[in-house]
């Protein structure tokens, strides 16, 4: 059976093209995957490893510090007399806050610079090193030039500092070139860290004794301190890097299964194809002594020669491509600590494996439905061998608990506004719909068809014909590329959706299009406000006075607002203060134990009042009228502008009145932060379209092996009705009309596919985004028709490219050789 399962592959060599391409595409898709999860590992870990190199020994402080608790400064001087032990870095670390000139904030983690240059891991690329507190420097991907002045304040917006980048640090290939980072001297960081901040002491060694001895000694040293070697620490350091790059390599993984159980699909249908042509060789095999087991063993070995040669491709494919991505990273410049090309032996045989197993088991079924025809009744002359259309009662029940499962829970999910319970259900009904396909692509199909044959003619009514004549390879190939176009139509609908549902969601929680935010206790200067209302693009402006009082006894940082300034600032409505009154957020009267309606004794330093609570918006400060200040305290400042922007739909000119609000802020106020809905809002749509662009991409590796598939059976339909296509050029239907037939067929197949796919996705998207927003908040009119319409056009038109070569081909057979086929 060997050498007949040989001889078999190499003579239907052809028919086996497509699996070969959707086993390829799938395996260099998982290869890639792990090649750069692995090539990105290997360059944390080298990269790491260069920052330790030198560094003997590390003290990091355990979850417990020993008591007295002592200053990492206070340590390194004890660690510096210990024998063995020839210098000491002091690496500190504190989260800050850095405005340029321009007024934009952003983040960043400030590290020490370290004196001694035999532990100092930075590499300078232009300046010099900070030498006075009122200098720092940057790392070179911030785009931050040398002489640039920033306000720096600490995470918490306290006092700003002035300072003057001197210096830029090459982080190419490290870790931190992902993020801003800022380089200080110690003392500076210590004092933005609040005197509490992240530190570790590197030390090396005079090369008297070994690294591990060093440890041990410093550890005797220093008692209940953490001490480990360089070499540890810096994979210790590495694995909270690969977290992150583990749940992208799953995710993108996941994708790859996708494409893996599309791929599976199409070797199934093909598998069942071929085997339908050969049903009386196989039967005329039985009739001479073959066995049924022997026939199955021989299928499976020719599928297990496919999926070796196609598995061996598509790992060097995998290999090729990851080593094109790194290549351009590096081109680019991106800022990935990205070594040499990783390729373990591991990933290529995890990518070999998926391939074979794959391609094996999906052949098992085509193989046994083989064999159940009895070989007298399989000899008799038939064109095709027909599959039983109907479905079996393990796929009865499978769709049936799916549809109706996930039905209810997709509808509890809505209802509750619960996510993870709307997820389970539509994955569920997706799974049953899947499983029902059998039955509702061969109904679908013949209701279309009946379309197709008024408009095209004799040609569409054949076409019609030929696509529901085998009901279960139909629904075998509209099955694959239905599970491509659902999941891009679900992405498209939810992105399209939150994106317009987000803002009124947004305005709830955040209902100020733009906040100016003091840094420090300074407050913001007077008269900012009408300053920032002279902005084109700004309609209304509100001052926000801040003062500490005692409410209930426990001190407060309260607001007082004017009630008819505020409130033209807002986009909807919340609760604020009046004469009298205190609005507290539903956690602040939580903790105090009152309700609304509760009074509430608030205290000053010129005065006492007693005040009614009312309730005030989850998350907000707690407000009061302004014109009960002046009785409570006389100490206010100005802690914050709320601005409202022009109802303009013009995003350009939004972005516009938002950079000159920041630059007017920044110049009257340095370190003022500056926020709101309207960045919020552009952050978000940021990250949508990011989302749709990169799922979108990732999908369509799916879509493409279901196009595949598509060609794959009108490939393979050509070769099965070679006889039925000479009888037609025979009686007058020319080479064109031959062509027609098969891209009418195609067309019908993939486009029915789209349109279900896309009818999924809306119900499964729209669904989503209300279990997230709630069904009051959910905009329907934001469902993106035209983009479902154009997926849907675009699957027809890619089936109808699908099967062009195959039209072609049957196309060029001559009438008489096709009636002697067979």
């Amino acid at each position: 059976m060997r050498r007949l399962a040989l001889a078999q592959a190499r003579a239907h060599a052809g028919r086996y093209l497509s699996s070969v391409l959707a086993v390829l595409v799938a395996v260099a898709y998982v290869v890639t995957t792990l090649v750069l999860g692995d090539t990105v590992r290997a360059g944390v870990t080298d990269s790491l490893a260069a920052q330790y190199r030198g560094t003997d020994a590390v003290v990091t402080a355990p979850e417990s510090p020993p008591a007295p608790v002592e200053r990492p400064q206070e340590l390194a001087a004890r660690v510096a007399a210990v024998p063995g032990v020839s210098a000491v870095a002091v690496d500190l670390t504190a989260p800050v806050r850095y405005t340029g000139p321009e007024g934009v904030p952003s983040y960043a983690d400030v590290t020490s610079v370290g004196g001694d240059e035999a532990l100092r891991w930075q590499r300078l690329a232009d300046g010099r090193w900070p030498a006075a507190d009122s200098e720092i420097a940057v790392g070179s991907t911030t785009g931050v030039p040398l002489g640039t002045v920033l306000t720096v304040t600490d995470a918490e917006g306290g006092e700003p500092a002035t300072v003057t980048v001197v210096g830029q640090v090459d982080l190419a290939g490290t870790p931190q070139a992902a993020d801003a980072a800022v380089f200080g001297t110690g003392a500076q960081v210590d004092r933005w860290a609040g005197g509490a901040p992240g530190w570790e002491l590197r030390l090396a060694g005079d090369g008297t004794v070994t690294a591990a001895d060093l440890v041990d000694r410093v550890s005797e040293a220093l008692p209940g301190w953490t001490v480990r070697t360089g070499a540890e620490r810096s994979a210790a350091v590495a694995a909270r890097y690969f977290g992150d790059a583990d749940l992208l390599r799953n995710v993108l993984l996941a994708f790859g299964a996708i494409a893996v159980v599309v791929s599976a699909l199409v070797i199934a249908n093909t598998f069942a194809v071929v085997l339908a042509a050969r049903t009386r060789e196989l039967a005329l095999m039985r009739c001479v002594g073959v066995t049924a087991a022997q026939v199955r063993r021989s299928v499976l070995l020719e599928a297990l020669l496919v999926g070796a040669v196609a598995s061996v491709a598509g790992v060097l494919a995998g290999i090729g491509l990851a080593a094109a991505v790194v290549a351009a990273a590096r081109a680019w410049d991106a800022p990935l600590p990205i070594g040499s090309l990783a390729v373990g032996p591991l990933t290529v045989v995890v990518g070999l494996l998926v391939g074979i197993v794959v391609t094996v088991l999906a052949a098992t079924g085509p193989g046994r439905a083989a064999t159940r025809v009895a070989p007298l009744a399989a000899l008799h002359p038939m064109e095709s061998t027909p599959e039983p259309a109907r479905s079996s009662w393990l796929r009865r029940i499978v769709a049936t608990v799916g549809l109706v499962a996930g039905a209810l829970l997709l509808t509890a999910g809505v209802l509750g506004v619960n996510v993870l319970v709307a997820c389970a259900g539509g994955l569920l009904a997706f799974v049953g719909f899947l499983a029902a396909t059998r039955r509702i692509v061969p109904a679908v199909v013949q209701g279309a068809g009946r379309a197709l044959a008024r408009i095209g003619g004799p040609v569409g009514e054949l076409a019609a014909g030929n696509a529901g004549r085998n009901p279960r390879r139909t629904a075998a190939t509209a099955t694959a590329l239905i599970l491509g176009v659902t999941l891009t139509a679900t992405i498209v609908v939810g992105v399209a959706t939150v994106k317009a549902s987000a803002p009124a969601a947004i305005d709830g929680q955040f209902p100020v299009d733009v906040t100016v935010t003091a840094a420090g206790d300074e407050g913001l200067p007077a008269g900012l406000g009408e300053r920032l209302h002279t902005i084109d693009g700004v309609a209304e402006t509100a001052d926000l006075q801040a003062v500490t009082l005692a409410v209930g006894g426990v001190d407060l940082r309260v607001l007082g607002v004017d009630r008819v300034d505020v409130g033209r600032t807002l986009r909807t409505d919340i609760t604020l203060p009046g004469p009298g009154e205190i609005a507290l957020s539903p956690d602040e009267r939580a903790g105090r134990g009152v309700s609304a309606g509760s009074r509430l004794d608030v205290a000053g330093e010129r005065g006492r009042r007693t005040l009614t609570v009312v309730d005030g918006t989850e998350g907000a400060p707690a407000l009061v009228d302004d014109a009960d200040l002046p009785a409570l305290t006389g100490a206010t400042r100005t802690e914050a502008v709320w601005l409202r922007l022009a109802d303009i739909d013009d995003d350009a000119a939004i972005a516009a009145a938002q950079r000159a609000v920041t630059s007017a802020a920044a110049e009257a106020a340095p370190g003022s932060e500056v926020g709101g809905a309207v960045a919020m809002r552009r952050t978000i749509e940021q990250v949508l379209d990011t989302m749709l662009l990169v799922v979108g991409g990732l999908l369509s590796v799916a879509v493409l092996i279901a196009l595949i598939g598509v060609g794959n059976t009108m490939a393979l339909s050509v070769l099965e009705r070679r006889r039925e296509t000479g009888l037609l050029r025979a009686v007058g239907l020319g080479r064109g009309g031959i062509r027609s037939l098969l891209v009418q067929e195609a067309l019908l197949v993939a486009g029915v596919a789209s349109g279900l796919g896309v009818a999924l996705g809306l119900i499964l998207g729209v669904a989503g985004t209300a279990s997230v927003f709630g069904v009051d908040k959910l905009v329907l009119p934001s469902v993106p028709w035209l983009q479902l319409l154009g997926i849907v056009v675009a699957g027809g038109v890619a089936g109808v490219v699908a099967a062009l070569l195959p039209a072609r081909r049957a196309a060029a057979v001559s009438p008489v050789e096709a009636l002697s086929a067979g």
